[in-house]
């Protein structure tokens, strides 16, 4: 083969390699992009357990030295199994414990107490149901100032469960919660602008408040979007 036709063979295994190298590189690099996100996403999945570990060692401390919001958190873990296995009455007996310290909390003025009590009366928690104890400690959450308590009163004025429907009260309640920046409420009061639901329709304040509520912490509305409708 003279000097030419080497030259020549060269660039065509030149050329080859790189047609070769044009043709893998999208799947090498596909791989690689894969190999890197599973490996951070295990490192980042063993930072969140070890967090969450450590955030449920802290509740068992101080749900045991008798911090009752603690006490029905822990009840929480054992009824759902979150990363325990379920134990119903270890639940109920934490639930039952609880009680008492946050009947104290909430007539202190602990919004958040009432709203635990709340859900103890409404489920049945630690205590008999009773839809009268219920509205109470969801009334008195809401009027202290917790905006989900101020959300889930809106809905029981719209669905009539534990209260006679009310359009005017399901809107006040709802617009309380929006401006104390409750996503699901703002996403839900966003929707009655939009379609004119309980008020006027305008969309200028309903983009308003969808783009308030897409600016705002996440507060479950993608994990449970059933209860930012409403239902």
């Amino acid at each position: 083969m003279d000097e030419a036709g080497a030259i020549q063979y060269k660039d065509k295994m030149h050329i080859d390699w790189l047609n070769d190298f044009l043709e893998w590189a999208p799947i090498l690099l596909m791989v690689l992009v894969a190999v890197v996100f599973l490996v951070a996403l295990k490192w980042r999945s063993g930072r969140l357990k070890k967090f969450m570990d450590e955030w449920k060692r802290k509740i068992v401390r101080q749900a045991e030295a008798g911090n009752p919001s603690a006490q029905f958190r822990l009840g929480r873990i054992y009824q759902e199994g979150d990363g325990v296995e379920k134990d119903p009455d270890r639940a109920e007996e934490w639930f039952h414990r609880a009680l008492p310290g946050l009947k104290q909390k909430a007539d202190a003025g602990d919004a958040d107490a009432a709203f635990d009590l709340y859900d103890c009366f409404h489920e049945g928690l630690g205590v008999e149901k009773s839809d009268t104890q219920a509205l109470n400690w969801l009334q008195l959450a809401a009027e202290q100032g917790k905006p989900e308590a101020m959300f889930d009163l809106s809905l029981e004025y719209r669905e009539g469960g534990l209260v006679e429907k009310n359009e005017d009260l399901f809107m006040h309640w709802l617009r309380k919660a929006a401006e104390a920046d409750e996503r699901d409420a703002q996403y839900l009061l966003a929707a009655c602008y939009e379609h004119g639901n309980g008020v006027p329709q305008d969309l200028n304040l309903a983009r308003e408040w969808y783009d308030r509520a897409a600016e705002g912490k996440d507060s479950g509305t993608e994990e449970n979007p059933e209860r930012a409708q409403g239902k």
